[in-house]
């Protein structure tokens, strides 16, 4: 069955091979996919700030440079679609969808947020001292 994701199968050896794959060279194939996204996303005006290898054997990632919510959402969207497009150039397929093994670190796709003000407050990084540290933010 191809439901175009993993649906079972077994633990890695070593468990997570965490040494094996985070630490390890990206393999050759992977790799020059990962640095044809990374060169058409700065094409078009959306650079990418992190490319390596995941925990989870064979999960990678990229990340484009952090900015405001709206330009993220669309490099985002625009990422999915040139890796869809590069891999397929290249025989490959790109999956982000999850991959639910039990036991391994990684789950496909994932978005990292930072809420805050324009003068650098974070919200999920309130102060731990003095009058402050019991605010409650809300948007």
């Amino acid at each position: 069955v191809n439901a175009g994701r993993t649906l079972f199968g077994r633990l890695p050896p070593r468990h997570q091979s965490g040494d094996l794959n985070y630490f390890g060279a990206t393999p050759g194939p992977v790799e020059d996919l990962l640095i044809a996204v990374q060169t058409e996303m700065m094409r078009m005006g959306s650079p990418m700030v992190v490319r390596h290898n995941e925990v989870a054997p064979g999960q990678h990632e990229m990340s484009p440079i952090f900015c405001v919510a709206n330009a993220s959402c669309d490099s985002n969207v625009l990422f999915m679609e040139v890796c869809a497009k590069e891999s397929q150039k290249r025989g490959l397929a790109v999956l982000f969808h999850e991959k639910p093994f039990a036991g391994i670190n990684g789950n496909g796709k994932h978005a990292n947020w930072s809420v805050g003000t324009d003068t650098g407050l974070n919200f999920f990084y309130p102060k731990t001292y003095g009058d402050e540290r019991d605010t409650i933010y809300t948007t």
